[in-house]
């Protein structure tokens, strides 16, 4: 590759990275993101498209006259394969340059045996990842705990402990990514707001409360990639002890089992369709009431103390935090106001409901994916794979 072939595809890695970052931009918006004039940006678009990288589309609102066109991911563009991993079930599938997300398989499982499913995970993916080809980009997996190194350090609910995942890549020469399940998400949902926010919080209720912070659209960095695990703040009863080794985690109180006592229910088979029904049901029952209410508060609560430690521009909820937030407004607002320090108080940030819907952690780890693997390098044996040689 020439010197001027990299300059060429590093400025197509800069313009993927834009529209990973942001949907539904014209030619005018991306060139202005790149600081490029309307004639670099018109070429650097053409050569996207003979590579079949990018399509651009007729802009649903475009009125009489030149049609307004959008830029959007190729439908014969890369693809990472996803997996999501929970506490009680998994989904594959398949991302693209724009975060769109293909469930191609999904099954439950009941915790007791980690290193079996990821094998029988892998069994999954190698005929997937066969049937696409040279389109595999890379391998995304959101695991529900604290990841460092390609490890899930540590699932506390499900007691798994130091558990390596690429052993569910078919091939060790495909990139792998593997991302806390809840940081994941946060990078799903920071691209869809409009400007997107340059920090954003994003607070996760399931089985448990996690979250992450998010800057410019990357999760913030910390010394081993263990950020973000909100849950295991010490904002709980300090005479609880989490699974994970400490007193007083903020997560314990979300925990199924707590949930349960304090409603006075059996849980069922799916304890997070439980949660849902417990958060949703529009004539609870007084313990149901009870509970809702105190952890409607407890969430607040904590809200408040991360903003007032990371002074966000927008918290997001996701996962069942809305319907929980929804269940009790009023002890939810309450809490958050008087826990807010009075310089966040006006205005204080925006909470609002998350965007990116259930799919968000492969949406998340599928864009990581193409962050970690699409540079110049990459784009140019793509290109040439297309039969685009400048």
């Amino acid at each position: 590759m020439t010197s001027a072939q990299a300059r060429h595809w590093r400025s197509a890695a800069d313009a993927l990275a834009v529209l990973r970052r942001e949907t539904r931009l014209t030619r005018p918006q991306l060139g202005q993101h790149l600081g490029l004039d309307s004639g670099p940006t018109s070429d650097l678009v053409k050569r996207l498209t003979r590579a079949e990288l990018i399509v651009e589309r007729r802009a649903p609102s475009s009125g009489p006259g030149r049609p307004t066109t959008t830029v959007h991911a190729h439908p014969s563009g890369p693809l990472a394969v996803v997996v999501d991993l929970r506490h009680g079930d998994w989904r594959i599938g398949t991302c693209d340059l724009a975060g769109e997300v293909a469930i191609t398989a999904a099954g439950r499982h009941d915790g007791t045996a980690p290193q079996a499913l990821l094998t029988r995970l892998a069994a999954r993916i190698a005929p997937l990842a066969t049937s696409l080809g040279d389109r595999v980009a890379g391998i995304g997996v959101a695991v529900p705990g604290p990841v460092a190194e390609d490890r899930l350090v540590q699932a506390t609910m499900l007691g798994w402990y130091d558990l390596q995942v690429t052993r569910v890549a078919p091939d060790p020469d495909v990139p792998l990514v593997v991302g806390n399940d809840a940081t994941m998400a946060a990078v799903a949902e920071a691209r869809l707001h409009t400007p997107p926010p340059y920090t954003l919080l994003h607070v996760v209720v399931e089985v448990g409360i996690g979250g992450a912070f998010v800057v410019g659209g990357q999760p913030a960095p910390s010394a081993r990639g263990l950020h973000g695990e909100f849950g295991h703040l010490p904002l709980g009863d300090p005479a609880a002890e989490c699974p994970c080794g400490a007193r007083g985690c903020w997560t314990v109180a979300f925990d199924v089992p707590a949930v349960a006592r304090g409603a006075h229910q059996p849980v069922g088979d799916d304890p997070r369709a439980w949660l849902h029904s417990l958060y949703t049901d529009p004539a609870p029952a007084p313990d149901v009431r009870r509970i809702r209410t105190a952890l409607a508060a407890d969430l607040g609560r904590g809200i408040a103390g991360l903003i007032n430690a990371l002074d966000p521009d927008l918290v997001t909820l996701g996962g069942l935090a809305a319907p929980l937030r929804d269940s009790a407004p009023g002890e939810f607002e309450r809490a958050v106001h008087n826990g807010l320090m009075a310089v966040h108080r006006d205005p204080p940030p925006s909470i609002v409901a998350a965007r990116s819907g259930p799919d968000a952690s492969l949406i998340g780890v599928g864009l990581s994916v193409f962050d970690r693997v699409m540079d110049a390098e990459m784009l140019a044996r793509w290109a040439s794979r297309s039969r685009v040689s400048r």
